[in-house]
Formats: C-alpha cells, sequence, structure tokens
C-alpha cells in the first residue's frame, strides 16, 4: 500500500468526499483507520469508484500525517478551525501572506492565485508573476477566484474588514469546501503567533518555528536593549511619511515601528493617525533623528529599482528646507531614507533594525541591518537577490 499512497502524491482532480469529513471515513467518527484506507483504495481502484484520486491522496496525508484525525488550526480571527483534508490549491488576497507562506518554506506551486500588488511586485515575487491576478480586496475578480478551484483562501484580519468579510462570507457561503483564513503578518505583537499558525494549517511546523525564531530574535534583541533607556532619554525623532509634512501619530503602525527601536516621536500626540503638520511645529520640535519614508508616494528603490540616487536627492531636499539647518538632526547629520518595503508589510523587523542602529549606534553596535537583510532573502525567502548589487533600501547606513 505504501507505494501506491507514494503514487497517489502526484496532483488529482476535483475531490468528490464531504468537505466536512474526512475522506474514506466510512463510519464518519473523524478517526481514519488503516482498514478504512484500504477500503478506500480499493474502491477507488474499482469500476465505478465513488473516490476520486484527490480524495485517497488527502485520506492518506491525514493518516499519515495527522494520525488519521482532523486537525484543529485557528488563525487571526477565530480558534475554532478544523481541516480535514491538507491545503492544496491556494489564492492570496493578502501579499504579507505570499511572503511568510514562502519563508517558511511552503511549495509556491501549491498558490493559484495572488492579488494585482502581489503580481506587481514581481522582482521580490517572480514566481508569481504567470498567476491568476485575481484583483485586490477591495475589487476582487470572483469569478477568477471560483475558476481556479481553491481550496483554501487568505484574507486580511485586522485592515479592510469589511471587504474581506464580504469576500470571506461570498465564499463560504456558496463553496463551503473552500476554507478561509484571516491574518495580517505585518503586526509585531502578533506575528510570530501568526507565523507558526499559518505553519500549522500548510504543514510546515518546522519552517515556522525556524522563521519565527528568527524573527524573535531580532526583535527580542531589540526590545530588551532600548527598555533600558528611560522615556526622557529617548532620542526625538519627525518621521515623515511619503507627503512633505505628513507625520504619523501613535496610532499608525510606522509609530509602532520608533517605539519598538526605542524612538520617541515627536508628533505621536496629534489626533489623526497621519496628520499634515506645519513646517514650523518641526522647527519647534528640534528632533534628534529624522527619518523619511520612500515607496508608494516616491516610485524608486525598494526591491525594483537599483538606483540609490533618487534616494539621495530625497535627502538633499530636505536638508535644504527653510530653518532646517537649525535642527539638531541636521546639524548632526542624522537624516535618514528608508524605503517601505523593508519597514512596512512582513519586512518591518529589518526596517525596525535599522532605525535601532540609527537611534542608538553605539548601543546597537553590532547589528548590522543589511546582512540581517541578505541573510533573510537567502535562508528564508529562498530569493536570488544580492543586496550588494540590487535594490536601494536605505541611504546612507
Amino acid at each position: 500500500m505504501c507505494i501506491f499512497l507514494l503514487f497517489l502524491c502526484g496532483s488529482g482532480i476535483a475531490a468528490g468526499w464531504d468537505a466536512y469529513g474526512i475522506p474514506a471515513d466510512y463510519n464518519g467518527d473523524d478517526a481514519l483507520t488503516g482498514q478504512e484506507l484500504r477500503t478506500g483504495i480499493l474502491e477507488y481502484l474499482s469500476a465505478s469508484p465513488a473516490l476520486t484520486r484527490e480524495d485517497i491522496r488527502d485520506a492518506a496525508h491525514v493518516y499519515l500525517e495527522w494520525n488519521g484525525t482532523p486537525k484543529p488550526v485557528s488563525d487571526s480571527v477565530s480558534d475554532h478551525i478544523v481541516l480535514y483534508r491538507p491545503v492544496r490549491r491556494v489564492v492570496v488576497f493578502n501579499g504579507e501572506a505570499a511572503e511568510t507562506l514562502r519563508a517558511i518554506g511552503f511549495d509556491p506551486e501549491k498558490i493559484v492565485a495572488t492579488d494585482k500588488y502581489t503580481q506587481e511586485k514581481s522582482s521580490f515575487f517572480p514566481e508569481h508573476a504567470g498567476r491568476e491576478n485575481i484583483g485586490s480586496v477591495w475589487s476582487p475578480d470572483m469569478e477568477k477566484v471560483l475558476s481556479m478551484h481553491p481550496d483554501t483562501v487568505f484574507l486580511y484580519a485586522t485592515i479592510s474588514t469589511t471587504a474581506c468579510d464580504e469576500i470571506g462570507q461570498k465564499l463560504t457561503g456558496s463553496y463551503p469546501d473552500i476554507r478561509v483564513f484571516r491574518f495580517d503578518c505585518f503586526n509585531p505583537r502578533t506575528y510570530p503567533e501568526e507565523i507558526r499558525k499559518i505553519g500549522l494549517i500548510v504543514d510546515k511546523e518546522e519552517g515556522a518555528n525556524d522563521f519565527a525564531q528568527f524573527y524573535s530574535s531580532v526583535m527580542d534583541t531589540i526590545g530588551t536593549r532600548v527598555s533600558s533607556i528611560a522615556e526622557k532619554d529617548r532620542v526625538r525623532v519627525y518621521f515623515e511619511y511619503w507627503n512633505d509634512y505628513k507625520t504619523v501619530a501613535g496610532a499608525a503602525g510606522y509609530n509602532e515601528k520608533i517605539e519598538l527601536a526605542g524612538g520617541m516621536n515627536i508628533f505621536r500626540d496629534e489626533a489623526a493617525d497621519y496628520p499634515e503638520i506645519d513646517p514650523e511645529a518641526v522647527i519647534v520640535r528640534n528632533p534628534e533623528v529624522i527619518i523619511k519614508l520612500a515607496g508608494k508616494g516616491l516610485e524608486f528603490g525598494g526591491y525594483a529599482k537599483s538606483d540609490i540616487e533618487p534616494l539621495i536627492a530625497v535627502r538633499q531636499s530636505l536638508l535644504a528646507r527653510p530653518g532646517w539647518n537649525q535642527l539638531a538632526a541636521v546639524q548632526n547629520d542624522r537624516v535618514y531614507i528608508i524605503h517601505s518595503d523593508i519597514l512596512g508589510s512582513s519586512q518591518h523587523f529589518i526596517g525596525t533594525a535599522y532605525l535601532a542602529r540609527w537611534f542608538y549606534p553605539d548601543l546597537f553596535a553590532d547589528l548590522n541591518p543589511a546582512v540581517l537583510h541578505q541573510d533573510y532573502l537567502d535562508r528564508f525567502q529562498r530569493l536570488p537577490f544580492d543586496l550588494a548589487s540590487e535594490g536601494a533600501f536605505v541611504y546612507p547606513e
């Protein structure tokens, strides 16, 4: 039987067994026995099988990998999800989830369609360049999603919740065999747990544990060191969004990165999450470090572009602003440009490492964010991307 089970590990056709039960679990007790699996195989080989090749393949997986029982899993919204079959065909609306799946070693061939933003990042996601484009959570191509016959769909958990709720309801309401999972994969507070939850869902527990430990080792090191810095001694930071004089307040995700790196955001008490502030206010509050975000609003750098000159030009434009020669950050040459590719999304730990190094160069003299970045790409993303000659992420380092 073992040889036959190995043969069945190839691709199959649509399953015929109830989605809410283990294939070949004839008595329905959620415990697949060896006898039931043998009976299922014999039935599959009969003239009029009720089971498909995929049913037998999945039953074999459940029997060999899950000890013949359903697998309890969870996501960032629900703690009570049960898998009766392994994940085979995945649609991803969440690019951060796609990155996390790759980081833990999930087979990219099992991802049959991705959102348009993931496909636009062809330098970082070359394996998805030929995938079906299913739009975005705000404008999903539901017909295309269903045409791919997914068994699993990944959506965001805490952002665009209305749009994601609608997609999930449409899928599960009409096609209960599609499993919908909700993860963000960008929040430092929840990311290690999300990594491990995804690993459990896709049977990549070991890879998930390795990546979660790697991630946590970086963030814990930073957190431990900055925890000893008194509030009054924390470096004063002005963080500027893509737009001129648009900053971030306490509830914004970028503020969290500033605080995790030990900085004190001089505009953290503003009412709006992304307020536009008076230029004079920057001068009055006199930041010790200035961080300018490059990325979506400034179309250069990151994984897509390797020319560092645009980042240099942005920095020069900051230095030339009226009155900025009075700022401590300018006088002490502590003005930095960082690309959103490594400060938002799943790679926020790399950007946070840069912030920590810039805020406290003596405290983090042994931390090399560029080496950390390359290690992440090599070991976990398995991406042939050489930072020495490709990409433009920060200036100056």
